[in-house]
């Protein structure tokens, strides 16, 4: 039930996809990314981030959120999908159990010099498509080629037995962002997003409570 909810939540319609033999594959996991997986202290996921990327300590950049107030470790590195360029990889610590509980990798728009007519971007993209829905997920929570209310793609969303989720996402922004009203209309610059999600119905974020105000 709590799937459906969250699926209804974002208005999603599920097309058809390549059926899977499930019986025959082993179900995938939602993890994390890469060494980092879910429920890993902020020393852990540092220590897999210098593990995947081959780099120091000093190429982490540490965040807080103001509004949920998680703790956001964030690097840019180069290589992790052919001819994208820079990708941005977020790794968001839960507020109250200060543990990985979300991956977001980004690429194009606002992560590195992108035209608005690249189509390196898409083909990222797609090359992920291509691969999640080669992925054995449950037939019930499998989304490809759909629309997010924002006017983006939806190429592909999927939920585990565990109800941990990967969504990819691709759109196009204008860019750089109007400062005001009366700014004219900008360029549109594609971008593309992964996000990992350990609870997406229920994530490890301040909220006030109820009766506090």
């Amino acid at each position: 039930m709590r799937r459906r909810r969250f699926l209804a939540a974002l208005a999603l319609a599920p097309l058809a996809a390549p059926a899977l033999a499930q019986t025959a594959a082993k179900l995938y996991e939602v993890e994390g990314f890469r060494s980092a997986k879910f429920g890993m202290s902020e020393a852990e996921v540092r220590r897999a981030i210098q593990i995947d990327f081959n780099v120091k300590e000093s190429a982490i950049t540490k965040e807080t959120n103001p509004t949920e107030l998680t703790t956001v470790l964030l690097i840019t590195a180069q290589d992790v999908l052919p001819e994208v360029g820079k990708v941005r990889i977020a790794y968001t610590i839960g507020y109250q159990r200060k543990k990985l509980m979300q991956v977001v990798m980004a690429w194009g728009a606002g992560v590195s010099d992108t035209a608005p007519g690249a189509t390196n971007i898409l083909g990222g993209a797609k090359l992920l498509q291509s691969y999640f829905v080669a992925q054995a997920f449950p037939a019930e929570s499998r989304v490809v080629n759909s629309q997010l209310p924002d006017g983006s793609s939806l190429l592909f969303q999927g939920l585990d037995e565990k109800g941990r989720l990967v969504q990819l996402q691709y759109g196009q922004v204008p860019w750089p962002p109007a400062k005001s009203p009366e700014d004219k209309p900008s360029a549109r610059v594609p971008f593309a997003r992964v996000v990992y999600a350990e609870d997406p119905t229920n994530p490890d974020i301040f909220r006030i409570k109820q009766g506090q105000f």
